[in-house]
């Protein structure tokens, strides 16, 4: 009885070692596998957190740049006014007037003459014009009270380098209260090149902070404006971001020695990793600088504990199962083998997920044209679009129909791609086909699109878009551009659009209709960015100028198509496709057969 005890206890002891061996094991196994888990999850947070970032960014920054621009055009139309006044000074008050009249941004407009250049209103003239408690004023302040605008830094520099340029920002005392002003200066020349005054305009930027910081991703991030140097232009109010905070986040930014990644080479996004003692939470701050003058910068600030958070709690909430597993052998079994059968259910329901996106493909496709020549009969047009989505479904779209003898045409470019894309893009065509049925301006079709888009878009999602409507007995084209990449008039370069937001970022958004004569054997050529965008194995650009040397006039539209696919596919080679690719081509037939 003795030997048998001591072989069961041996073997009962082996036994033990092989199922604590087997424990170890998955236990050790179940910590790889949420180690890996969570380091591709954290990837692809990361990934989707750049993405949104230069998006943000870059329509953050749009904002900005259209005010600027439109106060430089607002004076630029006005010159001819400015010129045929000259002969006159006390008519420059009414130019000032104008100037500040038709630009709801410009808080006042002024005109520093050149010293003694209008001898009976003495050495300084200074006509000045500005709006205040609504309103306009104006006053001569040129040796008012010792003011000797010929010393001011912004005169001194148009007198030696005679180029517009916009100032830093800064505080002015109003009577409605106080502004944060940026001015706008212009030099007036005469036909000697010498300077006759220096045109200004002062345009408010109190607005900013709050345009800035109105929408955003995530509760505690925010958004500020600065100056090139590092000058605060714009950011949150106190009520939401301490000063302190705000002060650190400038003052880690003019910080040349702190550490910072580029993100995205392409737009030159750098990121700052720092601590917030403050809020005791790891922050990021992603920043860039404006292409043009005047370089300000525009940064985004979140925090590591909103953005990583529940994904730092979720692999938390792992680790301390596992820990419960190895106190609880059974439980550990059990949850091994419900962990498999999750797997298996998981792969079954991928495989579903898989059939129902190939369904999908085919749905989506089937709402595009896809029978070419779509119109046999009429020998008036040659038309032929091509999509090639990046994933198994995608957000792009091209769409085409003729009603009452006109073409009605579009392009269109989702943000992001896969599902999302898809829904945006089925709702973008549908509202297409159901606004145009009764109305043959595309400015108002925009319109109406955009606010439909607007409504309960809790994504942030928005679409770039192109509507054009082409009268086929007169060859007049009527259209209008949402931020979409222009269109190619073959053989004379991009055609002329104005810029607008894109559909879905702002329901008050104006659209422009704009028309061209489009004369016989012209063709349009309507592409997505997935053609410029596209990329090769060193990551560079098939580019806009690459693409307008492959164009050619002359040659039907799906050889037109076929031979830019080709030039793609060339230059990309075995290169993953890194977004959907989308062209349309029109070409203009009338009295000429194909």
């Amino acid at each position: 009885m003795g030997e048998i005890g001591k072989k069961n206890g041996k073997k009962r002891y082996l036994s033990w070692r092989r199922s604590l061996g087997i424990v170890v094991l998955a236990a050790v196994l179940l910590e790889l596998i949420s180690a890996v888990q969570y380091y591709y999850a954290r990837k692809l947070l990361e990934n989707e957190l750049e993405h949104h970032v230069l998006t943000e960014l870059n329509v953050k920054t749009y904002i900005l740049r259209q005010t600027l621009e439109s106060a430089e055009q607002t004076l630029e139309e006005q010159l001819w006014d400015i010129k045929r006044n000259l002969p006159h000074p006390d008519s420059m008050f009414a130019v000032a007037r104008r100037l500040v009249a038709v630009n709801d941004k410009v808080m006042g407009g002024f005109f520093a003459f050149a010293p003694d250049y209008y001898p009976q209103k003495g050495r300084l003239f200074e006509p000045y014009v500005y709006e205040s408690g609504g309103v306009i004023k104006e006053e001569q302040i040129g040796g008012l009270d010792g003011h000797d605008y010929t010393q001011h830094p912004g005169f001194q520099k148009m007198m030696a380098e005679k180029q517009p340029f916009w100032s830093d920002p800064y505080e002015y005392q109003g009577a409605s209260g106080t502004f944060s002003l940026t001015t706008y200066s212009y030099p007036l020349l005469d036909e000697r090149d010498s300077l006759i005054a220096v045109c200004g305009l002062d345009v408010s930027l109190s607005w900013l902070g709050d345009t800035l910081n109105a929408r955003n991703h995530y509760d505690t991030s925010f958004d500020l404006f600065m100056t090139y140097d590092g000058q605060l232009i714009a950011g949150p109010s106190e009520k939401n971001v301490e000063k302190k905070r705000l002060h650190r986040v400038v003052t880690l930014i003019n910080d040349s020695t702190v550490e910072r990644v580029e993100v995205n080479r392409d737009d030159h996004i750098r990121m700052i990793e720092f601590y917030d003692s403050l809020k005791k939470d790891k922050g990021y701050i992603y920043y860039l600088s404006m292409e043009k003058s005047p370089h300000w910068q525009v940064a985004l600030v979140c925090y590591d504990g909103e953005v990583y958070g529940k994904l730092w709690q979720m692999r938390l909430f792992i680790a301390l199962l596992m820990l419960a597993g190895f106190l609880l052998v059974g439980i550990i079994i059990y949850r091994t083998v419900n962990s498999v059968m999750r797997l298996h259910q998981a792969d079954m329901e991928q495989e579903r997920i898989g059939g129902e996106l190939r369904i999908a493909k085919s749905i989506q496709q089937s709402m595009l044209p896809k029978q070419f020549p779509p119109f046999p009969e009429r020998s008036d047009l040659d038309i032929f679009g091509h999509l090639v989505p990046a994933r198994e479904v995608g957000g792009d779209l091209f769409d085409f129909f003729i009603r009452d003898e006109k073409l009605f045409f579009c392009i269109g470019d989702v943000s992001g791609k896969g599902v999302p894309s898809a829904m945006v893009m089925a709702q973008a065509h549908s509202l297409f086909r159901v606004t145009t049925a009764n109305d043959s301006h595309p400015d108002r079709v925009m319109q109406t699109m955009n606010e439909m888009l607007c409504e309960n878009n809790e994504s942030s999602m928005f679409i770039t878009f192109f509507i054009g409507v082409l009268d086929l007995p007169t060859g007049r084209l009527h259209y209008c551009d949402a931020g979409h990449d222009r269109p190619v008039v073959v053989g004379q370069g991009l055609l002329d659009a104005n810029p607008h937001l894109p559909l879905g970022v702002f329901d008050d958004v104006k659209y422009t209709e704009q028309t061209i004569q489009i004369d016989t054997g012209m063709t349009l050529f309507l592409y997505t960015d997935g053609l410029t965008e596209a990329k090769n194995r060193e990551h560079k650009l098939f580019g806009q100028q690459r693409m307008l040397e492959t164009v050619s006039a002359g040659e039907d539209c799906q050889t037109l198509i076929e031979r830019m696919t080709d030039a793609v596919n060339h230059f990309v080679e075995d290169a993953e496709q890194s977004d959907d690719l989308t062209m349309l081509a029109i070409r203009y037939l009338r009295n000429q057969t194909i």
